[in-house]
């Protein structure tokens, strides 16, 4: 982006937004009803047995304890508990291009470092995307194996996102997946996963996490994304690597003197929503076939593969915006936050999250809504 957004018209527009939220009674996306900061400690305090202790600069046997716990779940030798996944991106795309004393990284053009960071990557650590081909025609589809094997050039590393996000939380099939990795390990190419919501791909896969990221030299997992937590991420790999990463977590500033709220709300999120992904994603699957329904409504991908997928719907964006938030108030029914413009003329897309509240919404209100929104 070549600006940075207003945040006053946002948070104006997101106070109006919230506000109609938390009238409804049939909600389609969040994690319950929203909380006041307040409500949200106390909800945290409340989860706790007294026994934790707040970290200090990131050392404390609560906070060790848990990265041991998710360095285990994956798989992996170590981990780091970091503020916010960019930096924990940002730090891990570093380590391997030092290490390779080659600073360039394959990544889809879509990856979160190329479009959400403002090109933090290149502005702090002096990295290059190599792109796939010239013009770039992987825009609006995974990359393949292939795609890796006809790169121009040997990358210093590679960034893959499972799931991709901007194309609707398309996976790759394992095949795939296991011949980019292979492709990877025969290079020596390091191969880190962009797992910011790597909680919904279980279900896809039907492969245990540590199964999945063996096929990666460095894993990143959110923990508000999917899980609810207040913020926070983690970055998995081996001892030597993980050493290093903190100490580019000073560099970054990101070694807090504690983060002992945040990894208290990233572990009880942990706790509470895997066990409940099956769900979301069957919900999901059924929220979508609910929609595509309606000949003015395309579902990508149909079905969904996880719990979260695009929803293109014809007419303009900002019509179908106030008119959703218009019935939302009629009906207590709400479905979406907002829409956006696409490349194509009089198609607007949004994309739909199923998390907890989506397991008690009545998919039955969608029969007099839809019509309602589209007409």
């Amino acid at each position: 982006p070549s600006e940075i957004p207003n945040p006053k018209s946002e948070i104006n527009l997101m106070n109006e937004i919230d506000e109609i939220f938390e009238q409804c009674t049939n909600v389609l996306p969040g994690h319950g009803r929203r909380q006041s900061l307040k409500e949200k400690l106390l909800t945290l305090a409340d989860g706790l047995d007294g026994s934790e202790d707040a970290d200090t600069y990131g050392r404390g046997d609560y906070i060790a304890s848990f990265e041991a716990e998710i360095a285990g779940q994956f798989g992996k030798e170590a981990a780091v508990f970091l503020p916010s996944g960019t930096m924990a991106q940002q730090i891990a795309l570093r380590i391997w291009a030092d290490r390779r004393h080659n600073h360039t990284v394959a990544m889809h053009p879509t990856a979160h470092p190329e479009f959400a960071e403002y090109l933090g990557y290149q502005a702090l650590h002096h990295l290059q995307r190599i792109q796939f081909g010239a013009p770039e025609f992987v825009g609006s589809r995974m990359l393949t194996a292939q795609d890796f094997r006809d790169l121009g050039a040997e990358p210093g590393v590679v960034l893959l996102e499972l799931p991709y996000r901007p194309l609707g939380g398309q996976l790759p099939s394992w095949e795939e997946l296991t011949a980019i990795s292979e492709w990877a390990r025969e290079k020596e190419v390091p191969l880190h996963m962009d797992g910011a919501r790597i909680w919904q791909c279980r279900p896809f896969y039907q492969k245990e996490f540590a199964e999945i990221a063996a096929l990666f030299d460095s894993v990143y997992v959110s923990f508000y994304k999917d899980l609810g937590g207040l913020c926070g991420a983690m970055l998995l790999g081996s001892s030597s690597f993980i050493h290093e990463a903190r100490l580019w977590q000073v560099r970054h500033g990101g070694r807090l003197f504690t983060q002992g709220p945040f990894v208290a709300s990233a572990r009880q999120g942990w706790q509470r929503v895997l066990p409940q992904m099956d769900q979301w994603v069957a919900k999901a699957q059924a929220v979508a076939a609910a929609f595509a329904r309606f000949t003015q409504i395309t579902v990508n991908p149909n079905p969904p593969q996880v719990n979260m997928f695009q929803l293109y719907i014809q007419g303009e964006a900002q019509t179908l915006a106030d008119r959703h938030l218009e019935l939302a108030r009629e009906t207590g029914t709400f479905l979406f936050y907002g829409l956006r413009e696409t490349a194509v003329p009089h198609l607007a897309m949004t994309e739909i999250h199923c998390w907890e509240n989506a397991l008690s919404f009545d998919l039955t209100a969608l029969e007099t809504f839809i019509p309602a929104l589209l007409s």
